[in-house]
């Protein structure tokens, strides 16, 4: 019994390492502890996979050995039952043997040496935010007198690395052509000569972690000690002025539609701390439309369903005398691979529900309802701007890909005047949006972020290197405690 559970835990160990990546790719420690600390109803399905690889089939397994090497057989064979005595001399050795290989195999799996290398910087404490982090509640913004709508659409998972270019053609076709004219006509800030993006840094690779480092110009950063400290009284990230509280105090009416539970990725905490927003989930969906529910409320929209969504809540805004911000994410992208809809696309790329497949589904689907919107009679007043929330979390990727998140931003009436091999960061986005709107932030700075739009360098230009903005939003501040709690939790004194 001992030699079985030994090798039930190293199983379990194994397994899990191998789940996590495939599901995932390459993890990091505060992406592990964010999703410890979500509620896990709306991710019901993923739980299923992860029980089924790993509880069930450890299970089996040992079943399978019990009955191997436990019951007497009538028939014998000498080399089987000389195998199978030898085993149960060594079990407990044996056993012991391969929960050390499995200690190992999570190791340099999950690359737990990289997660501890970081996690030491959370115990040290800097003025990294202090001298770098512009509060935007004290920034001069100044709008125009005719304001423009914001058309948000972050399109999940949606990176430069499907485009075919000069520089990169990793799958041997463009999956995303519509995206990239759309880039080529309008505005990318790419980190090379062609199609390009952002680089991500700790604490933004995850769907909620992407949104908030975007419209807000700072990352997740989590303690871990207390799961009530990421959902503190006062909010979600209460002392956080981000994009949608700005845009509230300029008059903008707000709302956000998402194709799943609101609870996914956190999304319902958020809107309700930042800017009011108005929250269009599957909830208010079943509860207005009649839509079935699973019995968890795990039902997610397909993208095609949540377009339709799109045009009649924009025709609502428009309706209204008061410019607005309109954010819509996708979902059929999730992990690269979660749905495709053959009553939209065509299979390009072979039978099954491939990431080319899906991908190139997706990209059809949000340019379409581009040219849609290029066809109302508000766009000739609002900006749209799409943004990959993070990358894939695929193992088709490999660690010699260039890999950026896209952006791009269409109808502003802002130029750029440098927008190819920049080194910036998601952060850099938020103050983007801002002016790409037409409005002028004093010094062009915002949180960690710094406009793409101005001729300043973003931190990673000029002052630090990516890696050094990697290392330093890991460690302790007392101006991050603040935007986190509401409150300094070292002093009496908040900043």
């Amino acid at each position: 019994m001992l030699s079985l559970l030994i090798f039930f835990v190293g199983f379990m160990m194994f397994s899990s390492a191998n789940w996590v990546v495939r599901k995932f790719g390459e993890v990091t420690y505060e992406q592990i502890m964010f999703h410890l600390n979500m509620p896990f109803s709306s991710e019901i399905r993923m739980i299923m996979s992860y029980l089924k690889n790993t509880v069930m089939t450890g299970a089996i397994i040992v079943v399978v050995l019990v009955l191997f090497f436990g019951l007497k057989y009538r028939v014998h064979v000498k080399i089987i039952d000389a195998f199978r005595d030898w085993v149960k001399q060594k079990r407990l050795a044996l056993s012991l043997v391969w929960l050390l290989f499995c200690v190992v195999f999570v190791f340099f799996r999950m690359n737990v040496y990289n997660m501890l290398t970081y996690h030491k910087y959370k115990t040290e404490t800097s003025n990294f935010y202090e001298e770098n982090y512009v509060i935007p509640q004290q920034a001069k913004i100044t709008f125009p007198a005719h304001k423009r709508n914001l058309i948000l659409i972050f399109a999940e998972s949606i990176e430069a690395t499907y485009a075919q270019t000069p520089l990169h053609d990793y799958f041997k076709a463009d999956l995303i052509p519509e995206l990239h004219k759309l880039a080529k006509e309008n505005i990318n800030f790419s980190d090379n000569e062609y199609l390009g993006g952002s680089y991500e840094i700790d604490g933004t690779q995850w769907t909620q972690a992407g949104l908030f480092a975007q419209t807000c110009g700072a990352p997740i950063q989590l303690p871990i000690n207390d799961p009530n400290w990421f959902h503190p009284k006062e909010g979600f990230f209460p002392k956080a002025w981000c994009l949608y509280d700005i845009l509230r105090n300029e008059g903008y009416i707000e709302s956000t539609l998402i194709g799943s539970n609101g609870e996914f990725a956190g999304m319902d905490k958020f809107v309700e701390t930042h800017g009011a927003q108005r929250l269009l989930d599957t909830n208010f969906y079943a509860e207005r439309d009649g839509i079935e529910l699973s019995f968890e409320k795990t039902t997610k929209l397909p993208d095609k369903q949540v377009f339709v969504y799109a045009k009649e809540e924009l025709a609502n805004l428009a309706a209204q005398d008061k410019p607005f911000v309109f954010t819509l994410m996708t979902l059929d992208t999730h992990y690269g691979t979660a749905r495709f809809d053959d009553s939209v696309c065509e299979r390009k790329y072979g039978p099954h529900n491939s990431i080319e497949n899906v991908i190139s589904c997706s990209d059809k689907q949000i340019s379409d309802f581009i040219v849609w919107l290029q066809k109302q009679g508000f766009y000739k007043d609002s900006v749209v701007v799409v943004l990959g929330d993070h990358l894939t979390m695929n193992k088709v990727f490999t660690k010699e890909m260039n890999r950026k998140p896209i952006n791009i931003f269409i109808n502003s009436p802002v130029a750029a005047a440098n927008t190819k091999n920049r080194v910036f960061t998601p952060f850099d986005i938020y103050p983007t949006i801002i002016e790409s709107l037409g409005a002028k932030i004093d010094g062009h700075r915002l949180g960690l972020g710094t406009s793409l739009f101005s001729d300043m360098p973003t931190l990673t230009e000029g002052k630090m290197t990516v890696k050094d903005m990697d290392i330093n939003v890991r460690k302790k501040s007392r101006l991050y405690d603040w935007m986190l709690y509401g409150k300094d939790v070292h002093a009496d004194d908040a900043p």
